[in-house]
Parts: C-alpha cells; sequence; structure tokens
C-alpha cells in the first residue's frame, strides 16, 4: 500500500487517493507515449488511404478484433484499465452533471462499452451510438446483463436514428480528438437537438494547454505528414469547446481540467 504512514493522519486518506490517481494517470500517460513511439518507430512508408473524416470505414477497420477495439480506444488492451477508468468517467459524469434513476442517457462513441457498464445501472435507460458494427457487437457483449441498453450505428456525422427531445443527459469522451472541428460541433448541435428542455451535455477532450496534452502533441508532430493515421488526436483549447456550447445555445456551462483532459458541460 502506498504512504501507509500518512494514510494514518485524520483526513489525509481522500487527498493521498486522489494523489495515488493521479501517479497512476502520469503512469498510464507514460506508458501511452511509449507505444506512440513504438508505433512511430515502426511505421512502413505506405501513406494511409482513409480519410480522417471517414469515420465508420476507419473505426470499422479499427475495431475488426476485440483486442485492436481496446488498443485504437485507449491504448491498451487489458481489461483492468476499462474498469478502472469507466468508473472514474462515470464518476467524472455524476460530479459534474449528475445521474439521476429517471434519466434517459445518450453516449455519444460508445466504443465497446466501456462507461455505459457504469452509467446504465443507474439510469431508467442508456442508449450507445457508434460509428462501428465491430465496436457495437463488442458493447452488446459486455452489456448482455443490463435490461435497460439500447444501442444504434450512427453515420458519425449525427445522431439521426434518435428522436428530438427523448434525452436528459447526452455526453461523449475520448471522441472528440478523433474528429474534424466542423463534427465536434455538429454533434454539440445533435446533442442540444435530442434533449429535452433542461437536459445536459458533457463533452471532453485532449488539452493542448497542458503539459501532458503537449507531450502527445510533440510525437504526433513527428510523424511525418504522410504517415499520420486518419484517426491520429486532435487536440482541442478551452475556447473551442466553450463556443461550441455557447453558438449551441446551452446555458450554465461550466469547465474543469483535468490532466491531459479539458471537460465542459452544459444546460439546454
Amino acid at each position: 500500500m502506498k504512504h501507509p504512514i500518512l494514510r494514518r493522519i485524520p483526513g489525509a486518506r481522500q487527498w493521498i487517493e486522489k494523489i495515488e490517481r493521479l501517479e497512476d494517470e502520469r503512469n498510464r500517460l507514460a506508458r501511452r507515449l511509449r507505444k506512440l513511439h513504438a508505433r512511430l518507430d515502426s511505421l512502413s512508408e505506405i501513406p494511409p488511404q482513409l480519410r480522417r473524416a471517414d469515420y465508420k470505414a476507419v473505426w470499422t477497420q479499427l475495431s475488426e478484433t476485440e483486442s485492436s477495439a481496446k488498443f485504437h480506444i485507449g491504448g491498451v488492451e487489458e481489461e483492468p484499465w476499462f474498469e478502472v477508468t469507466g468508473v472514474a468517467t462515470k464518476e467524472a459524469l455524476v460530479s459534474a452533471i449528475g445521474i439521476n434513476p429517471t434519466d434517459t442517457i445518450v453516449e455519444i462513441g460508445c466504443g465497446v462499452g466501456r462507461v455505459g457498464k457504469q452509467i446504465a445501472p443507474l439510469c431508467r435507460k442508456w442508449i450507445g451510438c457508434d460509428v462501428s458494427p465491430h465496436m457495437l457487437e463488442l458493447a452488446t457483449q459486455r452489456l448482455a446483463s443490463l435490461n435497460n441498453v439500447e444501442l444504434h450505428e450512427i453515420t458519425g456525422f449525427d445522431l439521426r436514428p434518435l428522436a428530438d427531445e427523448v434525452a436528459d443527459v447526452v455526453y461523449s469522451t475520448v471522441v472528440f480528438m478523433h474528429l474534424e472541428q466542423w463534427d465536434r460541433f455538429n454533434y454539440v448541435l445533435e446533442a442540444r437537438r435530442v434533449l429535452r428542455p433542461g437536459g445536459r451535455i458533457f463533452v471532453d477532450n485532449v488539452n493542448l494547454c497542458s503539459d501532458e496534452g503537449w507531450q502527445v502533441f510533440e510525437v504526433h508532430r513527428q510523424i511525418p505528414h504522410h504517415l499520420r493515421a486518419a484517426h491520429i488526436t486532435k487536440h482541442s483549447t478551452l475556447c473551442e469547446l466553450k463556443t461550441y456550447l455557447e453558438r449551441a445555445r446551452f446555458t450554465e456551462i461550466h469547465n474543469r481540467e483535468v490532466g491531459e483532459w479539458i471537460q465542459i458541460w452544459g444546460t439546454k
């Protein structure tokens, strides 16, 4: 157990646990950067065939196997990482926008159901949307024990299977990094469309202005331009994300910086 002596100090446990979570996040980022460096060293001279905006084709290809799907979601394949980060994202959502037992909740880019597994037990209905049929198959397996789950395959540009004003919460996490700016804003607009009055939105992206985010930026900058993958991470700034929510006429907008991430949320 880390910090065994400090844990005996009254009131210190919560701060020590917070420090340990930050240390774990730092170590995860370091592992991810090492893997990115290794991938950079092993890149062939064959340019990517798909454009960034070919979201459905790109992510269907990247998720052809479970191991490939997991790696391209989080840079790791180990199941404990998906459990731990799913719980951490649940806690971030609960603390930012709240989750009520009567809520219908929509996730944009649900992947293998990493977060949905943690959120669905807290709400009336959880709706996962993704461009990749392979991701949705894996999500179906992960969420098989839950009876309030609904999954939809989407185009990559809207939430068209969903009707207007059907949701209380729309969130998207670890997704905007793979989208063009215009399509990020399209999803914010779509979130407003499917939210009921008073509904809440939550999105995040890698923070260009953080030290950790800048490290990722520098690694990707070293990749020759003709070898950069279609899904390569593109960062955001707080100003960008705040502008999307303001232009979509969300109110009560709040944000926070957590390590390499910007998290922002608002109300319809």
